[in-house]
């Protein structure tokens, strides 16, 4: 296993929770009420990255918040 510095995992991780953030964003304009606080748990879901991918597969299987109202 290689020894990565801090520095070079906060590389890859900032912009990963960047990317995270804006499909948050999105994910919870057309899933949730609250779009905003969706995409902020998600931003920072990424620091603990099975928690963000379990985060992101419930909000991808969950039923658009259009639909559910009907």
């Amino acid at each position: 296993m290689n020894n990565y510095d801090i520095q070079t995992i906060f590389q890859w991780l900032i912009p990963v929770a960047m990317i995270m953030t804006v499909v948050g964003f999105m994910l919870g304009k057309r899933k949730t009420d609250k779009p905003i606080l969706t995409a902020l748990s998600l931003g920072i879901s990424v620091f603990v990255p099975i928690v963000a991918i379990v985060y992101l597969i419930y909000l991808l299987n969950k039923p658009d918040h259009q639909a559910a109202a009907k």
